[in-house]
């Protein structure tokens, strides 16, 4: 009896012992694999004086197919991504071509109050044909924008990025992405609709909603609520814009990317009133940074992003393939695309249109 018994003992003790290792191997086997750390990059220059000088200028733009007045800076729209290193002093001259006044706003920049670019409230607006110098000292990192500060002149074009680099940078490749909207209708005209309470933009996106309709869902109450407050049906937007653009295009090409990249997108949403939804055929999106300060990795599959943010994401380039980063306005109307990479086109998933009714 007591040899049945520690032999029983012993089988136990096997199979705990055989159901430990079997535990750990799965563990290890689940175990993410270490990716190699990334090399880091040393800027010994000396901090420097940078100077930019912007001309602000009339333009003619023609986006989808018919020309529309715009306001460039340096002749592009966006205006040019201004770099600096943290530690220099940045000089900009800000010359004036307009027929009209104008202004340059820092968005999200550290500086002395007299240069933060709000005209009649911290800077003097910059008068038809003079120059303005905004001379501040540059004490932090990460992707920022500028754009005017003048009536509804950002909305024409005047915006561009800002990337102030560390002393110690990643060895990563990066480009700066600058996300807009972009309407045929004079901005004046558009502040007039939205004033108005006009239906006009929801009609454009087939986002309106009858009586008839109301009383069949069983909304007819809501619906003359909603008329009463002048609130439209689906406003998930109010603005019906003819395009979106990445840098100033629908479709961006970088093929300069190649399998093995990893990319950090430095991304502006410089529109004027439009949530962008952001996904990559490439897989994953690691946003390592939010509004010019870093934080801890998160993976994501999609992201949303609003106006005036700024985000630093890395995506990576799976195969010599091209794959389409994808930007979606939060009405899904329509959509613009970067391309990185070279070869066989790898298209993202397309958001499928809002359900209205």
């Amino acid at each position: 009896m007591k040899k049945i018994i520690l032999l029983t003992l012993v089988l136990l003790e096997y199979s705990f012992a055989s159901a430990q290792v079997m535990k750990n191997m799965d563990n290890m086997s689940r175990q993410k694999p270490r990716e190699n750390p990334v090399k880091t990059i040393i800027n010994n220059t000396p901090p420097r004086l940078v100077r930019y000088d912007l001309y602000v200028n009339d333009t003619i733009v023609n986006y989808t197919g018919k020309a529309k007045h715009a306001i460039a800076i340096n002749g592009s729209i966006p205006a040019p991504t201004l770099y600096f290193t943290e530690g220099d002093t940045a000089e900009i001259y800000v010359h004036n071509t307009l027929n009209t006044e104008t202004s340059i706003h820092w968005h999200g920049i550290i500086l002395p109050n007299q240069y933060d670019g709000v005209p009649y409230l911290t800077t003097q607006p910059i008068k038809a044909g003079q120059t303005h110098l905004y001379k501040f000292p540059i004490v932090q990192n990460g992707i920022y924008w500028y754009h005017s500060h003048t009536k509804l002149q950002e909305q024409s074009g005047m915006y561009g990025a800002l990337i102030i680099h560390k002393r110690a940078e990643p060895d990563i490749k990066e480009y700066a992405l600058v996300l807009s909207d972009w309407s045929n209708e004079k901005p004046f005209e558009i502040d007039r609709s939205l004033h108005n309470g006009t239906d006009w933009y929801a009609i454009k996106k087939g986002s309106t909603q009858n009586y008839a309709q109301a009383i069949i869902e069983g909304h007819f109450l809501t619906k003359l609520t909603n008329e009463w407050k002048r609130m439209n049906a689906m406003d998930v937007s109010d603005v019906y814009y003819d395009t979106f653009l990445i840098n100033g295009k629908s479709v961006d090409e970088q093929p300069q990317f190649k399998a093995g990249d990893k990319v950090k997108l430095r991304i502006v949403n410089g529109s004027s009133s439009t949530y962008f939804w952001l996904n990559y055929a490439g897989g994953k999106i690691t946003v390592v940074a939010s509004d010019g300060k870093d934080i801890e990795p998160v993976e994501v599959d999609r992201m949303l992003m609003a106006i005036a943010e700024t985000y630093d994401i890395i995506v990576t380039i799976p195969k010599n393939m091209s794959y389409e980063f994808l930007v979606t306005p939060e009405d899904r109307t329509k959509s613009a695309s970067l391309w990185l990479g070279d070869g066989m086109k790898m298209p993202a998933t397309h958001l499928p249109k809002l359900k209205y009714r």
